[in-house]
């Protein structure tokens, strides 16, 4: 069946209709189709005379759990405004084949020789559909990976108001999500520091880094919700949406990690106190031999008290020593420190020339091993025979 036509304007109109890519149904009030186009065709595999005067149930297979009358919904969608025509509506339309698949739908009322009739134009929407689910798919993805992330996650937007924030996020602020939505940033930091940061954040905006480690800047502090403060590590990076920038800030508490640093500090100055202020010469060489460490007695012992890090230990100035005295004390240093390295504590007298006389030193050197048992560092101590009990 075609349209009816009975002059050259009919024909001409026919002929765009056949020559468009969108497919085409004309159908009466009973929902018989009574005209297909040559991209319907195309598109489902149906053969006009396999289509014509049959219900357009043919082509929209039910959905399971889903009643669908499809005369119904025609006669329904057809008597909507036009703003509403303008709309696909999506449903699941099945080729001669069985296959299923996503389309679009759009339908409005006319008539052709003064019989009402009502046109379709079928849109295939699987390309689309299989883009949707895989977007929603990483979307989905994406927001599992930041809600289970060890570090707090917040996003905030162009006006630096939060959108987004993970649990671990919740958990380090002591907020819920619906308590900071919407609310400005600087909420989550103590109020010295709003200002600073609010301006910050304006200027990486307009930046052309897309990200930045915050600490660079200066120490950073968060505030949770019951006002306590603590130190943070934080990097930001902008993303443009829509025009205008989105920030996501990744947030690790540090105040573990700050606490064990000054304790470190604190354990170093005061192993220096003792390393410095002890009688005896004490050192630190490497497995080698080469001296990492000195204290100011072993230092005492040499000629000249400077640049003696990473010289071996055989080869420093000491005081008052001869070429003769030099081979020999050279030779049976080198000999010890290879037996040390080897994981043989030494211990042994050597005669230190000075101009008040010779000083006989007591010399030990002590093997450090690490976990695995490995010689890594070698521990010489040196005292005064004449002082020892």
């Amino acid at each position: 069946m075609t349209l009816r036509t009975d002059n050259m304007t009919g024909e001409f109109y026919r002929t765009i209709v056949e020559a468009l890519p969108e497919a085409i149904i004309v159908a009466t009030p009973e929902g018989r189709m009574v005209y297909v186009n040559a991209a319907l065709v195309r598109l489902l595999g149906y053969g006009e005379e396999e289509l014509l005067g049959q219900p357009i149930s043919k082509l929209v297979p039910q959905q399971l759990g889903r009643r669908l009358e499809p005369m119904k919904w025609l006669t329904r969608w057809a008597g909507e405004d036009d703003a509403e025509q303008s709309r696909f509506l999506d449903l699941i339309g099945r080729a001669k084949d069985g296959r299923e698949m996503a389309v679009g739908v759009r339908v409005r009322e006319g008539s052709i020789g003064g019989d009402r009739r009502y046109f379709i134009s079928v849109r295939d929407r699987t390309v689309a559909r299989d883009d949707l689910v895989r977007a929603k798919e990483t979307q989905l993805l994406t927001s599992r990976i930041l809600a289970v992330a060890a570090d707090a996650i917040v996003a905030v937007d162009h006006a630096q108001k939060i959108s987004f924030l993970n649990l671990t996020a919740e958990k380090l602020f002591g907020y819920a999500d619906d308590e900071v939505i919407g609310q400005p940033l600087e909420m989550l930091m103590p109020d010295r520091f709003r200002k600073r940061h609010h301006l910050e954040v304006s200027a990486f905006g307009n930046a052309r880094q897309a990200s930045r480690y915050m600490n660079e800047r200066g120490r950073v502090v968060g505030r949770r919700k019951d006002g306590s403060e603590f130190p943070v590590e934080a990097t930001i990076t902008k993303v443009t949406m829509g025009g205008l920038p989105t920030f996501v800030a990744h947030i690790r508490d540090v105040t573990e990690r700050t606490a064990r640093e000054k304790a470190l500090v604190e354990s170093e100055r005061r192993f220096h106190a003792i390393f410095d202020h002890a009688f005896e010469a004490i050192g630190l060489l490497d497995p080698a031999g080469v001296v990492l460490e000195i204290n100011r007695a072993g230092r005492a012992l040499t000629e000249d008290g400077r640049g003696l890090i990473g010289q071996p230990l055989w080869d420093l100035p000491w005081i008052g020593r001869t070429d003769a005295l030099d081979e020999e004390g050279r030779t049976r240093l080198q000999d010890a420190v290879a037996r040390a390295a080897a994981g043989e504590g030494q211990r042994f007298n050597v005669d230190i020339h000075q101009p008040s006389g010779t000083v006989q030193i007591d010399l030990s050197l002590t093997p450090v091993r690490d976990e695995s048992g490995k010689v890594v560092y070698i521990i010489p101590e040196g005292r005064d025979v004449a002082k020892v009990d």
